[in-house]
């Protein structure tokens, strides 16, 4: 598994292992789409409920996410 330390890392498709912050956000699940907005990457793990990370946040241990491993490169 690759830990996630910087933008560019993951694509749609690809399987990732969440350890949120609280225990209820700890999750796999596969990456939705990866979005640019205002500069930022974000992660979309479910568009219905838009849930999604910034991994810019993700790495600087501000996010819901304490630490994203990538499990398998999406097809």
């Amino acid at each position: 598994m690759q830990l996630i330390t910087g933008e560019g890392q993951l694509k749609v498709g690809d399987k990732i292992a969440i350890i949120g912050k609280s225990d209820r956000d700890t999750q796999e699940i596969t990456v939705k789409d990866v979005l640019t907005i205002d500069g930022n990457e974000e992660i979309i793990i479910n568009r219905k409920k838009n849930y999604y990370f910034i991994t810019k946040l993700l790495v600087e241990g501000r996010s819901w996410a304490k630490e994203v491993r990538k499990i398998q490169d999406g097809k």
